[in-house]
């Protein structure tokens, strides 16, 4: 990757540090942090720098305990911009009401902060005020922007955008965003062409556009093209099972900023399990200290080897390489003394590093093994979900997982996909909705509707005896195609009707994929055993191989939300595209680096497809997001709500 743009991205850090509210407080200071923020904030800036500014010690915010507070330090408490968290959070102050120094009233004010992570709204200071604060608590803002995750990806960390814009509406938390984003064009350069899809991503080129136009840099623009998609335009890419090392690492264990956490006893799947289908597991309990992996290739070298490679291949490599440390270890039995110390001091160290990666990339596997052990039929099954295969069985035998897996999220997600491929009917979900709150629970009722809401599933409508008696009757209408159906059609993201320009896997790799081994990455499908093509790879496929604005227009021509900005211009339609540029010869890309923003939370399964399609065109693709999501996160949002 080019050494100019990977140090600019990595400059992000430098500049959320200059942006940082904590150095323009003074005095001594407590820093107070919700715990979601603390891995976040280690990209921005280490323990030593904090105390550099006057932060004396760092404490955990637990709203559960009762505040303490000492009379010559000030408190900032750093939360994400949640309003549960702040009222909670101002109901622990209440007592500051019955102390304010009488001698001194702007004593207090100096002595609490609140830092709200990356907005500050409007009603927080209503709210404060309501809580008789106001005048001894301040608030501020904090936007640390992106950060740096590994080569060619970035996240803003915002792990509730989600829940906000897709399950409640709320499009409060996007001009945050915008900014985010306007910061990059101010020092990556504005690209000459942004193509957007769906309704946030439009509504981010406006607000951006809003802010005032960015400063020519100085350079030459690092991303000839921008694409912005809606999480909701591809929910596919998330709901699918991946095949790739990075992507089920993410299935089975907690993600933060970047780490995952290696628990044995608390994973993803086995915390969403039902507990008396959970049987006894055979990994041994973690004690002590849990063991954490980086996903970050520069960090982890056995990461940045196996990361988008196909899960079977690397484990394997990762199990090649036990056996090869061990043989290097046994070199020290043939050594002479003197060439022993010399390998003790200089390589030893090296290795005995080397060996603790592999032992954690070793566990992880086995436990990734472990939790996805019908890993094989879940993914025949999502195959035949996409291809539309036998609508009846294939409710049958989600309704069967759910009562001898007893998955809370993975089974609503299969559902979900179903809807998305092939439409569920009310009726159909109804039934299955009985049986899912007889096994989990009629409070988890309300999660349907919330699914809905993102457009997941059908409305759950009220059961009416009468009227499916009538309906019983009647010939019921065949399912007209879905948005998903359409738009997949067109683009060709289903292999089975694959773009001549994006070739698809050969009949060696298909077979090798399906029996669980490493096919050679021809094509973006690889991602998904070569069944699916995630959005953002080939509309960048599609940017990168179109010659001409005509080529371009006639491809997209056909999808509707889909938006084409020029620099300078104003939006049109794929139709419309070529006979209002501008600039006419501005395809092909003269500057083939291509950024690439999910609004919603982002996958390693759309990573990898977009790194292949770089790799396969010779150019450069970073992906970003507001955070990096499975799909079984996505479900999990609707039961916060």
């Amino acid at each position: 990757m080019d050494v100019t743009l990977e140090k600019k991205l990595q400059g992000f850090q430098l500049v959320a540090q200059e942006k940082a509210i904590l150095c323009s407080i003074p005095g001594k200071k407590e820093l107070i942090l919700e715990p979601e923020l603390i891995k976040p904030l280690e990209h921005v800036c280490t323990a030593s720098w904090l105390k550099l500014k006057g932060i004396q010690r760092i404490y955990k915010l637990d709203t559960k305990q009762r505040l303490h507070r000492d009379d010559d330090q000030v408190h900032i408490y750093m939360i994400r911009s949640l309003l549960g968290t702040l009222q909670t959070l101002l109901r622990q102050l209440q007592p500051l009401t019955l102390a304010t120094p009488t001698e001194s009233p702007d004593l207090a004010l100096r002595m609490v902060h609140i830092i709200c992570v990356p907005s500050c709204y409007a009603y927080f200071h209503a709210l404060l005020e309501q809580a008789g604060l106001w005048g001894l608590v301040q608030l501020h803002h904090y936007n640390w922007d992106f950060i740096y995750l590994d080569q060619g990806v970035l996240s803003l960390e915002l792990p509730n955008l989600y829940e906000c814009l897709y399950l409640q509406g709320n499009t409060s938390a996007l001009p945050s965003v915008a900014q985010s984003l306007r910061l990059l064009q101010m020092i990556c350069g504005k690209p000459m062409l942004t193509l957007t899809f769906g309704s946030h991503a439009g509504q981010l080129v406006q607000l951006m556009q809003s802010l005032g136009t960015v400063p020519e840099p100085t350079n030459p623009a690092d991303f000839g093209a921008w694409l912005i998609i809606d999480r909701d335009k591809d929910y596919a890419s998330s709901l699918l099972t991946p095949a790739i090392y990075a992507g089920l690492l993410l299935e089975v264990f907690q993600l933060r900023a970047g780490e995952i956490v290696i628990d044995n006893a608390n994973n993803k799947i086995r915390s969403q399990k039902l507990q008396l289908l959970q049987g006894k597991s055979d990994l041994k309990p973690n004690t002590g200290k849990l063991n954490s992996i980086r996903l970050n290739s520069a960090c982890d070298e056995i990461y940045g080897d196996n990361r988008y490679k196909h899960f079977a291949q690397a484990s394997s490599l990762v199990r090649a390489q036990v056996k090869s440390l061990s043989l290097e270890l046994q070199k020290l039995n043939d050594m002479q003394l003197e060439e022993m110390h010399d390998y003790v001091a200089r390589k030893l160290p090296k290795l005995t590093e080397l060996k603790a990666k592999v032992l954690r990339h070793i566990n992880a596997s086995e436990i990734v093994i472990q939790m996805l052990g019908n890993f094989r039929r879940l993914q025949t099954l999502e195959e035949d979900i996409l291809n539309n295969v036998s609508r009846k069985r294939l409710l049958t035998e989600i309704d069967e997982l759910l009562t001898t897996d007893g998955q809370r999220y993975n089974t609503l997600r299969l559902l979900c996909l179903l809807h998305l491929c092939a439409g569920v009917a009310p009726e159909e979900l109804q039934s299955l909705a009985r049986n899912y709150c007889n096994m989990f629970g009629h409070r988890e009722l309300c999660v349907f509707q919330q699914l809905a809401q993102a457009g997941l599933l059908p409305v759950l409508l009220p059961e009416r005896k009468t009227s499916a008696k009538l309906l019983s009757n009647l010939p019921l209408p065949k399912f007209q195609q879905t948005e998903f159906q359409a738009n997949a059609n067109r683009l060709k993201l289903l292999t089975s009707c694959a773009d001549a320009d994006q070739p698809a896997p050969s009949t060696s790799a298909a077979a090798a994929a399906a029996t669980g081994h490493a096919a050679k990455q021809s094509c973006p499908s690889f991602v998904f055993n070569g069944t699916y093509i995630p959005l953002a790879a080939q509309l960048c496929s599609i940017l990168l191989n179109a010659n001409s604005a005509e080529q371009l227009a006639n491809k997209l021509a056909m999808i509707d939300g889909l938006q084409l900005h020029e620099a300078g211009g104003q939006p049109s339609t794929p139709k419309s595209f070529a006979t209002q540029l501008k600039t006419p010869d501005i395809l092909p890309l003269r500057l083939r680096n291509l950024f690439v923003f999910v609004v919603g939370g982002a996958n390693y399964a759309e990573i990898a497809a977009c790194d292949l399609v770089a790799r396969l065109t010779g150019t450069q693709i970073t992906v970003a997001s507001d955070a990096l999501l499975a799909g079984s996160d996505l479900i999990a949002a609707a039961f916060n709500n």
